[in-house]
């Protein structure tokens, strides 16, 4: 039987040229195939990639209005409540400085129903400020501490609206009566007014704190969601006050340990979770 080697010399010189010309046509043609298959896969690759990067670009562009329309809903009842808690306490104050001087004054406009109204709006878009940054976890975990911060908001300005607030402000304010008219008022004293101005400036402060901390949450968005689109990145917000915290990402464990063990929402957390321990401890 001829070997390979022998059976290729025995061939004439015009037949195995034409074979290696064959052959190297024929290698030719399966490399440019391969190499046009490479190609495809990597455009494929590259084509997935983009659209990729193109859908999370829209994403990420819905996932920053969805963040505009809540904080601008919250940061709109925030400024509701709080101008009229200011107008609210000069119109007192006026009222109680007139009847010590027994002058003619106007009535406060402000209602606590109304007052009630425009708390309940308040801490409903505080929820959903909640709701959105628990669903929004996906983007950076660490956003969990805008929700701590809420949290305190929440908290303080409930506590607030519904203790102390309450049994000073509401004497203080005329009531509307059903036939249309006003109950008999008698405006506080001047003390008397000093005091519902302590309470409702409370209030007041734990509602703006509201309104920093959508700033905030709505600058660190615009880093993560947009800041590679543009090539810019937004300092956080400088408070005047070493007290106020301004709330960012890079900070979020930090802010977390603080909130926690200095504000009276920490404390009453840290008081539930144990009491909820105790209760479900195995009993010996």
């Amino acid at each position: 039987m001829l070997s390979i080697s022998q059976w290729w010399v025995g061939l004439a010189v015009e037949l195995q040229a034409a074979l290696i010309g064959a052959g190297a046509t024929a290698g030719a043609a399966i490399f440019g195939v391969l190499a046009v298959i490479a190609q495809v896969r990597s455009q494929g690759r590259q084509s997935r990639a983009a659209i990729a990067e193109t859908e999370r670009r829209k994403i990420n562009a819905a996932l920053y209005e969805d963040a505009v329309l809540i904080c601008r809903g919250l940061a709109d009842a925030s400024i509701g409540l709080s101008t009229k808690l200011h107008i609210m306490n000069m119109e007192i104050e006026v009222a109680a400085r007139a009847e010590a001087a027994a002058l003619a004054y106007n009535l406060p406009t402000a209602r606590f129903p109304m007052l009630s109204a425009l708390y309940g709006e308040f801490t409903d878009s505080a929820l959903r400020f909640i709701f959105l940054i628990e669903n929004r976890r996906v983007v950076d975990p660490r956003i969990l501490i805008f929700r701590t911060a809420m949290s305190t908001v929440l908290h303080d300005s409930r506590k607030l609206m519904f203790s102390d607030f309450v049994l000073h402000v509401m004497p203080a304010l005329p009531t509307d009566s059903p036939d249309g008219g006003i109950f008999p008022y008698k405006p506080p004293s001047v003390e008397g007014a000093r005091a519902i101005r302590a309470y409702s400036d409370q209030l007041i402060q734990a509602v703006d704190d509201t309104t920093a901390y959508t700033e905030d949450f709505l600058t660190e968005m615009q880093n993560v969601l947009l800041g590679d689109l543009y090539g810019n990145h937004l300092e956080p917000r400088q408070p005047l006050d070493p007290a106020r915290k301004a709330v960012t990402l890079d900070r979020a464990q930090e802010l977390e340990a603080w909130f926690t063990t200095n504000t009276a929402w920490g404390v009453e957390a840290a008081r539930v979770e144990a009491e909820t321990r105790q209760r479900f401890l195995p009993r010996q």
